[in-house]
């Protein structure tokens, strides 16, 4: 993230959200002052450093304002089903996958409602699962299971639990690529992998995906390149970065450039 990209996602709520402050530091002047921020910047999502920064600074000014006296509530949506990015079911998988649970905009309405007329807290955590899950799993995507500050919410069914080992199985990528005997089945079995998280991202047929197109193709932002990248390093064990994943002319030479970097292939090789 260039400090550009940083500073056009946090000026506008950091400067916003003063600007109203500052037309309404008098007490008395406001029955209510409420925020809407992310539980983003409770929990972080890769690559949304600086919306999750915009939201923290919601978040102490809400403390800061109530400290002084003053109405203050800031509210930390997750994914609000169809609204937003939220809207793409590709993203909304994602989000369910690392440990957002969606509500719904009548949800929203009644948080809203209560966060007016009875103010408990002046920040407010929505839409983090708690349910048993893979977004615990502490080797896995989501940060809940690696943040201590989340142990209070991890259901006691997800110890030992946790989501499947990226690594282990008859049937993973690692070891598949470790039984390849040569570079040229190594890349199939990466273009495999490939093609179905892919699939699972967008709920897409496998029949559907093509490695011969470009990753743009199929919608792979970079918020979704992220997964695809942390996928590949934590089953391929190969250092790519999301450049790699973004630029590859084709999702065939993304493979190829995986494999070439496989820890197991230079092992088995």
């Amino acid at each position: 993230m260039t400090l550009t990209d940083y500073e056009t996602a946090i000026h506008p709520k950091v400067h916003g959200t003063w600007n109203l402050h500052t037309q309404f530091a008098q007490k008395d002047s406001l029955d209510f002052f409420v925020m809407l921020s992310s539980a983003v910047a409770v929990a972080g999502n890769a690559s949304q450093a600086n919306y999750a920064a915009g939201g923290s600074y919601q978040d102490a000014l809400a403390r800061w304002r109530v400290s002084q006296g003053l109405p203050g509530v800031s509210i930390d949506l997750g994914a609000v089903k169809g609204i937003g990015v939220a809207a793409n079911t590709g993203v909304l998988g994602h989000l369910q996958r690392v440990g957002f649970a969606p509500i719904n905009e009548e949800q929203v309405l009644s948080i809203l409602g209560t966060a007016i007329l009875q103010p408990y807290d002046p920040q407010v955590v929505v839409g983090l699962d708690s349910r048993p899950g893979s977004h615990w799993d502490a080797k896995g995507e989501s940060q809940l299971g690696r943040d201590m500050r989340f142990a209070a919410l991890k259901p006691r069914e997800a110890d030992g639990a946790g989501g499947a080992n990226p690594t282990g199985g008859a049937n993973s990528l690692a070891s598949k690529l470790a039984a390849a005997k040569s570079l040229e089945q190594a890349v199939e079995c990466v273009g495999a992998a490939i093609a179905e998280k892919i699939s699972d991202i967008f709920m897409i047929s496998l029949d559907e995906i093509d490695l011969a197109h470009k990753p743009a193709q199929y919608g792979i932002d970079s918020l979704v390149a992220v997964e695809l990248r942390n996928m590949l390093v934590q089953q391929a064990a190969a250092e790519v970065s999301i450049f790699d994943v973004m630029q590859s002319v084709t999702l065939s030479a993304l493979a190829a450039t995986v494999a070439a970097k496989s820890a197991y292939i230079s092992q088995s090789n």
